[in-house]
């Protein structure tokens, strides 16, 4: 492609977190359909594991790192459109001013609360838009409320095969909930649990503090994943998955549109996802952490008994959202195209 036709479609930088997942590429992707010519960068340098811990231990050091890093790959580069900003653990202000000069127009996003990544707290007010996935956070801070989105690519499934789907990354409180619903549904309750063990050393410091929920959950634990075809396609065959959201976020996880845009129930801990207005009162439901047995089977048998109309918000919902100058307050609701009715 010559630079002319490049530049005739716009250039879009896409700083972003390269190791979550598919999520930049997903992303990307979708800046593509919009017409930019996309290039990636890391959201931190070094972007290895190093940078990470880092970003937990020595944030100013990061920083400077991550601002050297960009310069090397930046300077004497063309102009960009649009910087694109996802997460930024190692941005500062002074990343913030020397990407100024490189772009007509920066747009940042966290798809973590502030109490999860506090990097953007000291630079969000130097974009020229800045929103967040996190609820309380755009209420408390007064930025955009922008909402993830469903990715999924598989037909809604006539045949349900499971009642009951948990499929997750191991980490904070997953094995616990796990452990829960396993313990407190019937041996009728057609289940599919897939816990992904990411790490071995997580694995052996999860296992000294845990050994029993590991011995319990120990069949449903693998050491390598599930892929995100796979994980659609079970969870398209669900009537009811759960899904879990950090306690220090209150942000609507991408699993609970995946769910929504394959008419899927959702059992949750987060509360702020079955209060935001977003799902219809029998598509979702709030599991709380210390509930008991009995609780829990009564929750699941409700969602079982009902059958949410499948309706999807889109990546390019998302993208148009992210990029638009119109301002969505976390009180106000979202339009959510009805691609499956």
């Amino acid at each position: 492609m010559t630079e002319r036709s490049r530049l005739a479609q716009g250039r879009c930088l896409l700083i972003a977190p390269l190791s979550f997942y598919s999520f930049h590429r997903t992303v990307a992707a979708g800046l593509e359909r919009k017409g930019y010519v996309v290039d990636t960068l890391n959201e931190e340098f070094p972007a290895n594991t190093f940078g990470k811990v880092l970003g937990r231990l020595a944030l100013p050091l990061l920083r400077l790192l991550t601002l050297r890093g960009l310069q090397m790959r930046l300077d004497g580069q063309p102009h960009y459109d649009l910087v694109l900003i996802i997460k930024g653990r190692g941005l500062g202000p002074q990343t913030l001013a020397y990407l100024r000069t490189k772009a007509h127009r920066i747009v940042g996003y966290n798809f973590d609360s502030f109490r999860f990544n506090p990097s953007p707290l000291d630079w969000y007010q130097l974009t020229d838009r800045y929103a967040t996935f996190d609820i309380r956070d755009a209420k408390a801070f007064g930025i955009p409320l922008v909402h993830l989105f469903s990715a999924a690519d598989v037909p809604v499934a006539t045949v349900r095969t499971y009642d009951l789907s948990i499929i997750q990354r191991v980490h904070s409180d997953r094995l616990a909930f796990a452990d829960l619903l396993l313990k407190s549904l019937p041996a009728t309750v057609r289940s599919f649990v897939f816990l992904y063990e990411s790490s071995p050393l997580t694995f052996a410091l999860g296992l000294l503090r845990h050994p029993r929920l590991y011995a319990r959950l120990w069949p449903h634990i693998s050491f390598t994943p599930l892929s995100y075809k796979g994980a659609m396609e079970v969870l398209g065959k669900s009537k009811v998955t759960f899904d879990y959201a950090h306690p220090q976020q209150s942000g609507v996880t991408v699993r609970c549109f995946e769910a929504q845009s394959l008419g899927v129930a959702v059992l949750t801990n987060n509360s702020e996802a079955v209060t935001c207005g977003l799902f219809a009162p029998e598509a979702i439901a709030h599991l709380p952490k210390h509930s008991d047995a009995a609780a829990v089977a009564q929750l699941v048998s409700r969602l079982l008994q009902r059958s949410p109309e499948p309706c999807c918000r889109s990546l390019a919902d998302f993208i148009d959202d992210l990029l638009s100058d119109a301002t969505l307050r976390a009180s106000s609701t979202i339009s959510i195209s009805r691609e499956f009715a």
